[in-house]
């Protein structure tokens, strides 16, 4: 995973996705909709987990990240709600598998952006948008419950 600030071509980025640029090795995700490193890392292991299971959800891996992120089982607006538009000016890539310095450098060589730490992510969440999405009780403030209700809310969504 990298994290990436004022990113330049997120309109060229998105356009690729569109076109299944089949070049784009990586997941590439609103980083302001990221309340924490473990939510990512639970969206991408269950995506590796259903690959490897054969029942994707979704046409590729890196849609299927994406598409774990959000509580909903609407693949199209979790794709528009989570993934990167042409507005996008941070966001985060997420690459299942490889050698990480090879990923590191596709990333960075792909995404026109400044590579920063994933502390920064704090400063770029939206929690307006969070709680609106996750529907989060407007009583609850704690980090860690808000991060505990996301992550029960992507959990419980593939249950009937």
């Amino acid at each position: 995973m990298a994290c990436f600030i004022s990113v330049m071509n997120a309109p060229d980025l998105k356009e690729r996705l569109q076109a299944q640029d089949k070049t784009l090795t990586f997941a590439m995700v609103e980083s302001n909709l990221i309340m924490d490193v473990f939510q990512l890392l639970t969206a991408a292991t269950k995506a590796a987990v259903d690959n490897e299971a054969g029942k994707l959800s979704t046409q590729s891996l890196n849609s299927e990240i994406i598409y774990n992120l959000s509580p909903t089982k609407n693949i199209a607006e979790s794709l528009k709600r989570f993934g990167i538009t042409e507005d996008t000016k941070s966001l985060i890539a997420v690459r299942i598998g490889g050698n990480p310095d090879e990923v590191l450098a596709d990333m960075s060589k792909t995404v026109d952006g400044i590579l920063v730490s994933f502390s920064k992510l704090d400063q770029e969440k939206d929690m307006a948008k969070l709680r609106q999405y996750y529907k989060i009780d407007p009583k609850m403030t704690e980090d860690k419950a808000i991060l505990n209700w996301i992550i029960g809310a992507m959990a419980m969504k593939n249950i009937q």
